[in-house]
């Protein structure tokens, strides 16, 4: 008898996972397509065990294998306005960041965000629209994410090609950021964006600024989940300056209070214990 319960919710189980799989390939792919080619999708998602979790669905496993056989379509006949929502389960400031960056990295400078909900705790919810030739590839955006610790738990493609990305940010990391060990000096050639530093407990930092440069002090130091403890900004021109660093202190930007032109030659720091 308890075998054949046993049997019975894996079977369960398995025909509800498979209706999931499908269900989100042909939200991926659309109806039209999902039904012309499902001979090719029931063939190469057989073995369905290889594009699910335990958690889940494995999305990018998912993305790579249609894209790889040429079901993804996401370029328009014309420019359009789309769409992108990301929804946000913790670390709320440091994940925004990281989403920007992200697009920036993927040459998504130009659009405008349409509403950034924050109930409060950790959750955001964060839309922006734009105009482009094809919707932002949801593979490359997923492995994107994936380098800094987010991980996909649902993606959706509703109507008028609106993506909506639900996301579990709890160790999201900024691997982006410069690692500056205690009392080691680095030297920091020509800014294309400000500097961004990682830190580990320390009192103080030393920056000097290069010769020929103007440099106008502007220093933001952050806790691990980019709250602001204390911002440094100065109205004349420093060749060097030393600041004390607040406790809990994770990351430090640096910069120029007007234009990263006034460092385009450079700034070496140093941090004290």
């Amino acid at each position: 008898m308890i075998k054949k319960i046993l049997i019975s919710v894996f079977l369960v189980m398995s025909l509800s996972a498979n209706d999931l799989l499908n269900q989100k390939i042909e939200n991926f792919i659309g109806t039209h397509s999902y039904l012309t080619h499902k001979n090719l999708i029931n063939f190469i998602f057989k073995k369905e065990y290889q594009f699910t979790t335990v958690d889940g669905l494995n999305y990018q496993t998912i993305l790579k294998t249609l894209k790889e056989n040429g079901l993804l379509t996401l370029a328009f006949n014309a420019p359009k306005d789309i769409e992108v929502t990301f929804k946000i389960n913790s670390n709320p400031t440091k994940s925004l960041k990281i989403l920007k960056d992200t697009l920036k990295s993927l040459g998504y400078y130009y659009y405008f965000t349409k509403h950034t909900v924050y109930d409060g705790t950790e959750s955001l919810t964060w839309t922006i629209k734009l105009k482009t030739e094809a919707a932002i590839d949801p593979l490359v955006l997923s492995n994107e994410l994936f380098q800094h610790d987010f991980k996909v738990t649902n993606i959706t493609k509703e109507e008028n090609d609106k993506w909506v990305y639900e996301l579990d940010t709890t160790n999201a990391s900024l691997y982006d950021a410069t690692y500056v060990s205690t009392n080691e000096k680095i030297s920091f050639s020509k800014p294309l964006s400000p500097y961004f530093i990682k830190i580990d407990k320390a009192s103080t930092i030393f920056i000097a600024s290069k010769t020929l440069n103007s440099w106008l002090p502007y220093v933001v130091f952050y806790d691990e989940h980019l709250n602001i403890l204390k911002v440094s900004k100065e109205e004349k021109v420093y060749r060097n300056l030393t600041l004390s660093i607040p406790e809990n202190t994770r990351y430090i930007k640096i910069t120029d209070l007007y234009t990263l032109f006034n460092i385009k030659r450079g700034l070496t720091v140093l941090i004290k214990e």
